[in-house]
């Protein structure tokens, strides 16, 4: 467990600096294409996805700590639990009416296809570790 904690660590930091490069590099474009309001879609739109992928990889850590036969199911787990946590939030916020939802939708898509990528490598990571040890 004590591996799990570490590694889930580090995923957290990649995660939240995928977040912050994102929220840097857009806000110029978010302010010329829509106004300063859409920051605030941007930014929840960002943070909803981060906390999907954080959330969403909390089964494949657990199941590289135990038994290996179980990480396929794992990962199946894991894309279910991170495309639901998306849907609960972004339906939220998008039906509450308080940000601009076309900047919404768009960060909340293109910040949860970047989070895929880290959550892909943490996923790889996890199960050539989980391999390695029962090789």
């Amino acid at each position: 467990m004590k591996n799990f904690s570490r590694i889930y660590l580090k995923l957290i930091g990649i995660s939240a600096a995928v977040a912050v490069a994102l929220i840097i590099l857009g806000y110029y474009p978010t302010i010329r294409i829509a106004d300063e309001t859409a920051i605030a879609a941007m930014i929840i739109g960002v943070s909803i996805s981060l906390v999907a992928s954080c959330i969403g990889s909390i089964p494949i850590g657990l199941a590289g700590q135990g038994d290996p036969t179980k990480i396929p199911q794992s990962v199946l787990l894991a894309t279910a639990l991170r495309f639901l946590v998306v849907l609960a939030f972004a339906a939220s916020a998008l039906l509450a009416g308080c940000f601009n939802q076309a900047a919404l939708a768009f960060w909340v898509g293109l910040s949860y296809m970047a989070m895929l990528v880290v959550d892909t490598v943490f996923a790889v990571r996890v199960v050539g570790r989980t391999q390695g040890n029962n090789s």
